[in-house]
């Protein structure tokens, strides 16, 4: 099963890589009638637990920019981060369909393998209620792991393949047993 996974992550590089390559990132304005800046707010201050899938993890609470400050701070030179449609998608997997809200993180890495390796996780936020932005709900990324570019549904694998390319990664602040 998760062989076939990691096949049809690698089937599917070409398309995501050219899908988020022709995606305009956006910092200001709005999408669908809702500020971007609202967008990228609600969800670095989101608690990782809304993104767990159902499970329950020792830093649930954590919000969702100081998880990535924490994980990725010493290696990445900056987080960029913008709203818009869904970019990291799956057509063919409803659960990787996305939607028309989506906050975007894409990191600058101090030591790249090449001048394309740009880590980007993707937040889904449900459709917006009274003028504010929906809650997350789903974490996808985007990564050039150490065994090569990667889809990545689950926050913890991109953590666990985080960790696996970079030896020096920060340790967790807490560990599940």
């Amino acid at each position: 099963m998760i062989a076939a996974m990691k096949l049809l992550a690698l089937a599917l590089v070409p398309l995501l890589a050219a899908s988020a390559a022709n995606a305009a990132p956006r910092h200001g304005g709005t999408t669908h009638g809702i500020a971007n800046a609202a967008l990228i707010a609600a969800a670095k201050s989101a608690p990782l637990k809304l993104i767990d899938a159902l499970e329950t993890f020792c830093d649930g609470d954590t919000p969702i920019a100081e998880w990535l400050q924490e994980l990725t701070g010493p290696l990445a030179l900056k987080t960029v981060w913008t709203a818009g449609k869904c970019k990291l998608v799956n057509d063919l997997n409803p659960l990787d369909a996305g939607g028309r809200f989506c906050v975007q993180a894409t990191l600058t890495l101090r030591h790249p393998k090449n001048r394309r390796d740009t880590p980007e996780i993707e937040i889904y936020l449900d459709d917006p209620k009274h003028g504010r932005p929906g809650p997350v709900y789903a974490f996808r990324a985007w990564f050039d792991s150490a065994d090569g570019p990667d889809y990545i549904r689950f926050r913890k694998d991109f953590e666990s393949e985080w960790r696996d390319r970079f030896k020096d990664a920060p340790a967790p602040k807490c560990t599940d047993d």
